[in-house]
């Protein structure tokens, strides 16, 4: 057992230059406190090394930290061991209060042992803070890859610093966050090493209210954290690296013979080196970068494994190569002597497949540089058809893009007499037809930056702009692997779980892309394939992809950054990496598809490959590592389509209106919507505020401008405070309409218990803005806790995902409650309440409690519970596809299940139940929930939630046809491998944990998104809800988040009205006979607006007449002869006159 003396204290010998006193001009987000002088020693240090007690003593003889429910048993005489589990039973360690209440800057170290489900579950190491303020805190986690975050602004608003993989369990680490308030930054150690950093303004006494500082314990209702710690200090200064890095060193003495113990193991684990080398290359295995290797002749075997055989002839030559396993300063070594032989390639064969690492790939822009030659290798190009050399360049000989060939002369430097010609087929692009993608995994950050392991461990995409790289999808994954094998029947392991990094896209022969990535366990840690793997898969066009799957190399030294070419030149793929100990090889495969599949086999050789272009990444916010790669301009506009964002670009013209000058504009027959059209193509119809008609003179003749916005509502943001699984349904009923809505409690994340108070929520109001908080809203209860079930059950809690639908004509409730005196979700069942009617069928007040039948639970056809496997089931929905035939889906075992129903017995099944989506991906393990789903234009849209509830949750898609299709059939239907909405930035503030939403419409018609996200709105902590109107790309996919100014850049629809010259009312004038005698007839016509009188002269007499709007008036004069003279007709209304003139005419 290590001790020291108070004058030893932890890193108290370890002098800085002097400390200035921080300026009183520090920027801090609140009221800024007096600011201590910082000290050289800590604050505070504890060491676990006792056997027993409830306190632990203070190093330097200051305030003891109290262990909380302690146990004897969890003293290991160098550690105190932290049980996990609830916090009022549960061993945890509450710390001195206001520890930095007056630090500008802070460092705090822990050395700790985790258990595997910290790997996974929601934790705080270490806590600053208050009891139950989950919006100010600074603490660091260990959940997946671990990281230190600090926030005056809940979850939403932390800022982190995150290591790039996940922590191993049983294995002693050094954590160490370092918030530097006069640098503005917040760094986070791991082992000494600096893994991850970020910026932030916030300072150690932002945190104003520090009355509950743990370790183990979270001032969310999370369980404690679960390891052993054996070491614990604050310093009120930031230390720098070489502080850090001496501390950890310091602590990793006290495990000292676990530490070498571990090392040793290392080097025992690793299998021996064969005895004799007649190849280029030896692998040298290094445990995850835990082994390194040294040789006694790095010219003959270099430390990355690379070999230099002797030439045909000379003798063998003996190397020893050592491995070291070293963990924190302390080692073990390793010793073998290898024999290396001379090579029996000919100067030709050598040659050969020195050409193999020379490769034009077969997509070009105008003016591209060739590939340099490798190292080693030298390449001349030689000659082109149907394209122009210009030094190492290439050139169109024209504007329009060419199939061109390049011949190139390639040979080893060190034989350059020994040469081996290739030519290349490839496409080259006119510069405007040609863009620059970029493909890349990021460093992961946290979730409250929607960039957590799960989402930074994929495939991200970005298009070079002009002014530097734009990332697609918000620069979010877009391809994801899938899990390594099917899901367990009791439901999805996270132990299946796969992310990857070091993606690189390229152009395959037959067209579309392949991709190529070293596949990860969840978290970034190695999944046991990195050793000789390679994940393959494939795409049409870089939206939709299908995996293909592992590809074993001739390679046991790692896979990494694999990138791959196709070789026109060999009609093969050359598919290339690095291993673990830095060695760069490659292998050849003539079809990359079937070599997955058929598991062929082959031989790899040393040396890079050209073809591929490392990506940069300059500009991408956590760039980790990828390639650039050209494509047509026309796949990357449809990768704009689907993934860039979409916005509102003007209004399909309107027709224009015309009036004569003194009428009138009929206001009802002006258009009531506007078709908006929008960048990817899109258009949608929305409707019209009233026209303003102001501006327009009805009495001069002229061309006018009538204008008016487009209508829409704004919604509250939130909508509602802790209503999580919204459902906002628009009930139609007896000549009205009525919005109702209903929703989960959720007071604190607390949706099982509800503090003992558990109930289900039902709004109504005349307008869907009406269900808003802020519109005050009637709001009941329709179930309580302590209500019974149509089965004599008592409901104590849940009260789970509430969906209105109406089913055979009946308001229903679909929903789930749970039993028990301390109420357990696991034993929650799917259930029905219908909305009782009248005598003549008329619905009851939906409002009233006493309307509703009691819940009943959903069973299969025989009566027996949904869920055979562990009880629960919830988050059911209905929908009818288009030939009326009516399911239900719902979750169980963490994926979605499907069956029909019979609507006038709808709490029976008539199929029996079949899984339909299992969640595939990082993204959307370890649930896929929450089904619901709109027919549109033929398909059936089937939203679904995936990932754990949480600042992780996000929404993914499953289509179907609406007919002529068994939707129990799970081939029938097909999911996205991305999420469709997930947590992002809206309107200028992040929305963490967007999911659980349901198609609704407004009273304009428009269709609805509602849903819930994490926020911390009013200082509460529970899922609130949210309301968006969808918008359909041109593509006919949803788009979920869609922001207001994006809906709509210019709100002014103009509209052209033609004030034309008043039409004057026009005669006819016509003769017949009638009995012999001639008779003239004179027809007034009114083209106005309005009726009019209107007085004839003839010859033969004068008359009014009155003739409608639009009408046309006769009357008849008799000449009283046999004949008449030709002559003229007027007709006078006003002061305006017309005339008309007819001819002579005899009757005889």
């Amino acid at each position: 057992m290590r001790t020291r003396t108070p004058r030893d204290r932890s890193l108290g010998r370890l002098r800085r230059g002097a400390v200035g006193a921080l300026a009183a001009a520090l920027v801090v987000p609140l009221a800024a406190p007096a600011v201590a002088e910082p000290s050289e020693d800590p604050v505070v240090e504890y060491e676990f090394t006792q056997t027993s007690g409830d306190t632990v003593p203070e190093t330097g003889g200051g305030e003891p930290a109290i262990v909380q429910n302690p146990r004897d048993e969890a003293w290991t005489g160098t550690s105190l061991r932290l049980s996990g589990g609830d916090p009022d039973t549960g061993t945890w360690v509450r710390l001195p209060d206001d520890l930095l209440t007056e630090a500008s800057s802070a460092t705090i170290t822990t050395e700790v042992k985790i258990d595997e489900e910290m790997r996974q579950e929601y934790n705080f190491l270490w806590n600053i803070g208050a009891e139950g303020d989950t919006t100010n805190y600074f603490f660091s986690s260990v959940k997946d890859a671990p990281r230190t975050a600090i926030t005056t602004g809940s979850n939403a608003g932390e800022r982190s610093a995150q290591a790039d993989a996940n922590l191993q369990a049983d294995r002693w680490y050094s954590l160490t966050s370092v918030l530097d308030g006069e640098a503005d930054t917040l760094s986070f150690y791991v082992d000494g090493d600096l893994v991850g950093s970020t910026g932030t303004e916030l300072e150690p006494s932002s945190i104003t209210e520090q009355t509950m500082n743990t370790i183990g314990r979270s001032p969310w209702p999370d369980a404690l954290f679960a390891g052993e710690v054996s070491a614990f200090r604050v310093h009120d200064r930031a230390l720098d690296a070489e502080e850090v890095a001496a501390a950890s060193t310091e602590d990793a003495a006290g495990h000292h013979d676990e530490i070498l113990a571990r090392t040793q193991e290392l080097l025992e684990s690793l299998d021996p080196l064969p005895e004799r080398i007649e190849d280029d290359y030896l692998a040298l295995p290094t445990a995850g970068g835990e082994i390194t290797w040294s040789s006694s002749d790095p010219s003959v075997i270099a430390e990355d494994g690379r070999v230099t055989q002797p030439e045909q002839g000379a003798e063998p030559i003996e190397v020893t190569l050592t491995a070291t396993a070293g963990m924190r300063g302390i080692s073990s070594t390793r010793e073998q002597v290898v024999t290396v032989v001379p090579s029996s390639a000919t100067a030709e064969e050598r040659a050969r497949a020195a050409a193999a690492q020379y490769v034009l790939p077969p997509l070009l822009a105008d003016g591209a540089a060739l590939p340099d030659a490798p190292e080693g290798v030298t390449a001349t190009p030689v000659d082109a058809t149907g394209a122009r050399l210009d030094g190492d360049r290439i050139h169109l000989e024209g504007d329009d893009r060419a199939e061109a060939a390049v011949t190139v002369e390639i040979a080893r430097e060190s034989a350059p007499e020994a040469t081996v010609t290739k030519t290349f087929d490839l496409t080259l692009l006119p510069q405007d037809e040609a863009a620059t993608l970029a493909a890349y995994h990021r460093a992961p950050t946290s979730e409250q930056e929607a960039n957590n392991a799960d989402i930074a461990y994929s495939m991200h995409l970005a298009l070079e702009g002009e002014d530097g790289w734009e990332p697609l999808n918000e620069n979010y994954g877009i391809f994801f692997p899938e899990t390594s094998g099917p899901h367990p029947d009791l439901g999805p392991s996270s132990e299946l779980i796969r992310s990857l990094e070091d993606p690189a896209v390229f152009a395959m022969r037959e067209g579309g892309y392949g991709i190529v990535a070293t596949r990860l366990a969840r978290g970034g840690g190695p999944d046991g394939t990195q050793s000789d793997s390679v994940l393959v898969a494939t795409s049409p066009d870089l939206r939709t992809y299908e995996e293909i799957g592992l590809l074993e190399l001739d390679e046991a030294g790692g896979v990494n950054q694999p990138a791959a070419v196709y070789d026109s030149a060999a009609e093969t793929y050359r598919l290339s990496w690095t291993t673990d100990a830095g060695a760069v090889r490659h292998q050849s495969f003539s079809d990359l598809v079937a070599a997955v599949e058929q598991g062929e086999q082959g031989s790899a050789a040393t040396g890079a490959v050209t073809g591929t272009v490392t990506g940069s990444g300059e500009g991408i916010d956590d760039f980790g590592a990828g390639i650039e790669l050209t494509v047509p301009q026309e796949d990357a506009d449809a990768l704009l389509q689907r993934f860039g964002r979409i916005a509102h670009t003007g209004f399909a013209d309107l027709e224009d209106v015309s009036v004569p000058a003194g009428g009138e504009v009929d206001a009802a027959e002006l258009p009531d919507s506007a078709v908006l059209e929008y960048s990817d193509g899109s258009t949608r119809e929305m409707p019209l505020e009233d026209w303003d008609l102001s501006g327009v003179d009805l009495t001069t003749p002229g061309r006018y401008t009538a204008e008016t916005t487009v209508q829409r509502d704004e919604y509250p943001t939130p909508f509602a405070d802790e209503r999580a699984d919204p459902s906002a349904f628009k009930y139609e009923h007896d000549g009205e309409t009525t919005y109702l809505m209903i929703a989960t409690n959720d007071p604190d994340l607390d949706n099982v218990n509800q503090q003992g108070h558990a109930f289900m929520p039902l709004r109504a109001a005349d307008t869907l803005a009406g269900l808003a908080d802020a519109a005050d809203p009637e709001e009941v209860h329709l179930l309580e806790r302590g209500d019974v079930d149509a089965h004599g059950e008592t409901m104590t809690g849940c009260f789970w995902a509430p969906e209105l639908h109406e089913i055979d004509g009946r308001l229903s409730i679909l929903f789930m409650p749970c039993y028990g005196d301390s109420p357990d979700y696991m034993n929650g069942r799917a259930s029905i309440m219908q909305l009782e009617q009248d005598a003549g069928g008329h619905d009851l007040d939906p409002m009233d409690p006493a309307s509703w039948t009691a819940p009943r639970h959903v069973t299969r056809a025989d009566g027996s519970a949904l869920n055979a496997l562990n009880g629960v089931s919830l988050d059911m929905t209905y929908f009818e596809d288009a030939d009326g035939q009516a399911y239900y889906a719902w979750q169980q075992v963490c994926a979605t299940w499907i069956a029909t129903v019979d609507p006038r017995q709808p709490d029976r099944l008539t199929s029996e139940p079949v899984r339909i989506i299992d969640p595939g991906y990082a993204w959307d393990n370890v649930c896929a929930e929450g089904p619901n789903v709109l027919p549109h234009d033929g398909k059936l849209l089937m939203l679904y939630s995936g990932s754990s509830v949480g600042d992780t949750y996000t929404t993914g898609l499953a289509t179907a046809e609406a007919s002529g299709t068994d939707l129990t059939d799970p081939a029938s239907w097909t999911t996205l491998n991305h999420p469709l909405q997930k947590s992002g930035l809206y309107d200028g503030q992040w929305q963490l944990g967007t999911g659980h939403g349901m198609w609704s419409e407004d009273e304009h018609g428009n269709l609805l998104y509602v849903f819930h996200a994490r926020t911390d709105h009013d200082g509460l902590t529970g899922r609130d809800m949210f309301v968006r109107r969808v918008h359909f790309d041109a593509e006919g996919m949803p788009v979920l988040d869609m922001e207001p100014d994006e809906e709509v850049t210019e709100e002014t629809v103009r509209l052209t009205i033609e004030v034309t010259e008043a039409e004057a009312v026009s005669v006819e004038a016509t003769t017949r006979c009638v009995a012999g005698t001639a008779v003239l007839a004179a027809t007034v016509t009114n083209p106005g607006d309005e009726a009019v009188e209107a007085a004839v002269t003839t010859p033969f007499g004068e008359r009014t007449v009155e003739v409608a709007a639009g009408g046309a008036e006769s009357s008849t004069f008799s000449s009283r002869s046999a004949e008449i003279d030709a002559g003229t007709v007027s007709v006078r209304t006003g002061d305006d006159e017309a005339t008309a003139t007819y001819a002579a005419a005899s009757c005889r």
